[in-house]
């Protein structure tokens, strides 16, 4: 009998313990509303699509162990992580876009560049953003030299480098820094059908900790402000490290008339295609009359990111 109730016991906590561990674990989706608060918080905000699968399984196990409350609070959290991803899943018509621009974290220490640029070279892009590139890359990039008229390229920067390059008319291709100065960002002016074409091409810091994470903030902030002086059409485009959901974009977004405005869902994953974590980093926003018909992640070409290629179209061009 001893050994009988001691069994009991065991299973008894083996229980308790798998549901402190759900209740643990939902309690990320909540956290994770509180971004604003504090830049930790906001770490927890990047994983609604594994807080989605995880509510479910939760669901699950409470209906089947009965745990009322434990099934209320995923049903819950499941709608609350759900509603973000659904807002972004389709905020536009699709549609021939007649504008392609592809942004790509190629990974500074990439062992095999040149299959990143015979993908660039078959792809064809309009307007092409390469981030990470360092000195590493320099006779790599020569072939998208000889093919685009116009490119930019700031390879000392290590992990933190760019190299973008554009067929369009060019009236100036210009390094800015946001924030602290630290990294690195291109503004390009150009011109496309005749009516000018601002393109900010960007990296911010990971945030990862409390000075990164202010830099990051700051740098979506500065450049928000940047993109609310401009009359014109504008897209934003890079690895952002930052999800649709977090707060880091919405400090983008507000006041500075960026949109997603795009035919297919943005919450793809687009980095960690190979761990449980992956997340949808990668982005490109407009303003003005672009919209973005067509939105693709591109295939793995060896970098811990995936490309995305857009192609875009001013609404009044819509036939």
């Amino acid at each position: 009998m001893a050994s009988k109730r001691s069994f009991l016991s065991f299973s008894a906590s083996f229980t308790g313990l798998i549901e402190t561990a759900c209740i643990l674990a939902l309690a990320g989706t909540w956290l994770g509303s509180l971004g604003s608060l504090h830049w930790l918080l906001d770490l927890f905000s990047h994983f609604r699509l594994q807080y989605l699968v995880l509510c479910l399984l939760v669901l699950v196990f409470a209906i089947g162990r009965r745990r009322k409350f434990l099934g209320l609070l995923a049903l819950v959290s499941m709608f609350w992580n759900a509603w973000p991803v659904f807002e972004v899943h389709r905020t536009a018509e699709p549609g021939e876009g007649k504008l392609t621009l592809m942004t790509f974290n190629v990974l500074y220490n990439h062992p095999q560049p040149e299959r990143v640029i015979e993908h660039v070279m078959k792809t064809d892009p309009d307007v092409v953003c390469l981030l990470e590139t360092d000195w590493r890359w320099h006779e790599h990039l020569q072939p998208l030299r000889d093919k685009y008229p116009h490119h930019a390229e700031e390879l000392e920067y290590g992990a933190f480098g760019f190299a973008c390059f554009t067929r369009l008319p060019t009236k100036s291709l210009t390094t800015r820094y946001f924030a602290h100065g630290l990294f690195p960002s291109l503004v390009m002016e150009l011109e496309h059908d005749g009516k000018p074409l601002t393109v900010i091409a960007t990296h911010p810091p990971p945030p990862m900790s409390s000075h990164t994470a202010g830099i990051w903030q700051k740098q979506f902030i500065e450049i928000a402000k940047l993109a609310s002086t401009i009359p014109h059409d504008l897209i934003v485009a890079g690895d952002l490290n930052a999800t649709p959901w977090c707060h880091g974009m919405r400090l983008l977004q507000t006041g500075s008339g960026l949109q997603f405005r795009s035919a297919d869902p943005v919450w793809p994953p687009t980095w960690g295609l190979h761990l449980p974590m992956m997340i949808p980093i990668d982005h490109v926003l407009v303003k003005g009359e672009l919209s973005i018909m067509q939105r693709t992640i591109g295939p793995d070409l060896g970098s811990d990111h995936r490309p995305v290629l857009v192609r875009l179209l001013r609404l009044v061009d819509r036939p």
